[in-house]
């Protein structure tokens, strides 16, 4: 696997560009040569270490030429179990290392690993993606064997899985599919699309990004020629509001998936002074609002919604308006639900003392939602935060979640 950008130079490109957020070469368009090479920033039995490495170097994937029903590209992968020696051995492919040290297929000696101190063996990442969508074909002689997908963002470590995979002090997250066959023939293809959302209950901080495809999540089992094959594997970043308040003030008929609303306001001189604000279903997104006036009876507020990726965006248009156009819906500002408290924390990050100011129960969770501090709060309060961890935590009150880092 040969690596274009040097390891330092791509970990720079991930934290400042959102186009990085996504993983290198995703459809296995770029290959290292023929086509039982490498794809480029992927890794095979070719290029393992260990003890057996020797033993399994022989290639299990090949480069199949097409793609999926709708792709533009021009080639995909395909991995496969072969048999070796009498042992089967799965196909594999991962972002990391692998590594083969035991004949025994079960041996916690052989696992797909991050390695810091070689650039062509770790992806540095710095992204929490939400989701992970990614086109398979998979054949297998039984149909109860299952093919496996996954993705572990982890911090600044050699994780290893699956060995390190229930370590939560070693990981950030981690999204993982298992499926059975998508054809019950070795010669037709049937693709589908996975999508398997990333669970974010470990305890580090994102710096690298192991992913790791197999056509067999158990070790050893399957039957020879079993093959994988996989396509264009994408990171989703949610762009998406859950609701849109006017002076604090949740609107009606709020919907997720619609993005055109008009409000019917009686004051025409407040068109300019309404205080908007568009609640981002994650919260690393960003939302920005700008509210410019179309004529004497109505201003077009415009709320972008940016995700995490920097590049995924998504914008709702709000028509604030004294009038009522014909086939607008109408949503009168008098007539919106019960407003939302207020609800702020400070100073963020915080080192030790966080300073809330709120009316109601103010819980403090970790990033799996355990319980870690919970308190009634009448105006200010202040939460201490020295015996806890460095981490991401979240700070929940009145249906609002603020993400609060501690350093």
């Amino acid at each position: 696997m040969k690596r274009i950008l040097i390891h330092l130079g791509l970990l720079a490109a991930t934290l400042s560009v959102g186009a990085q957020y996504q993983l290198p070469n995703p459809g296995f368009e770029q290959w290292d040569g023929g086509t039982t090479s490498e794809p480029t920033h992927w890794n095979s039995f070719a290029t393992s270490d260990g003890t057996f490495s020797g033993l399994a170097s022989s290639p299990h994937h090949y480069r199949r030429n097409g793609g999926r029903p709708g792709s533009t590209g021009s080639h995909y992968l395909t991995i496969y179990t072969k048999s070796i020696i009498g042992i089967k051995a799965n196909g594999n492919m991962t972002t990391g290392r692998i590594h083969a040290g035991s004949t025994s297929a079960s041996s916690s000696d052989n696992y797909n690993y991050t390695q810091r101190s070689n650039a062509n063996h770790c992806q540095p990442f710095a992204g929490t993606p939400d989701s992970m969508y990614v086109w398979v074909s998979y054949y297998a002689a039984s149909a109860s064997s299952q093919a496996q997908v996954s993705a572990i963002v982890h911090g600044d470590n050699d994780f290893r899985a699956p060995n390190q995979e229930s370590n939560a002090n070693l990981y950030c997250g981690k999204a993982q599919a298992r499926f059975t066959r998508t054809t019950t023939s070795s010669s037709a293809m049937q693709w589908q699309q996975v999508k398997v959302p990333f669970v974010y209950d470990g305890r580090s901080e994102a710096r690298y990004l192991l992913v790791n495809l197999t056509t067999n999540a158990t070790p050893g089992s399957g039957s020879a020629d079993d093959s994988l094959s996989i396509d264009d594997i994408e990171f989703v970043y949610s762009a998406w509001l859950t609701d849109i308040l006017v002076d604090g003030r949740p609107i009606d008929g709020f919907r997720q998936g619609q993005l055109d609303y008009t409000v019917h306001v009686d004051d025409a001189n407040m068109l300019s002074a309404y205080t908007l604000e568009g609640i981002p279903e994650v919260s690393d997104a960003t939302v920005s609002t700008t509210l410019q006036p179309v004529d004497d009876t109505s201003s077009l507020a415009l709320l972008t919604v940016t995700a995490e990726d920097g590049t995924t965006e998504r914008t709702y248009r709000l028509t604030l308006t004294t009038g009522h156009p014909a086939g607008a819906s109408q949503l009168d500002i008098p007539a919106v639900r019960t407003a939302r408290p207020s609800f702020l924390v400070y100073p963020n990050p915080a080192a030790d003392r966080l300073t809330v100011e709120a009316d109601g129960e103010v819980r403090l969770t970790d990033l799996a939602g355990r319980l870690l501090q919970r308190r009634q709060v009448r105006g200010s309060a202040t939460l201490d935060l020295a015996d806890l961890p460095s981490g991401t935590y979240l700070l929940h009150c009145n249906g609002i979640t603020h993400k609060v880092v501690k350093p």
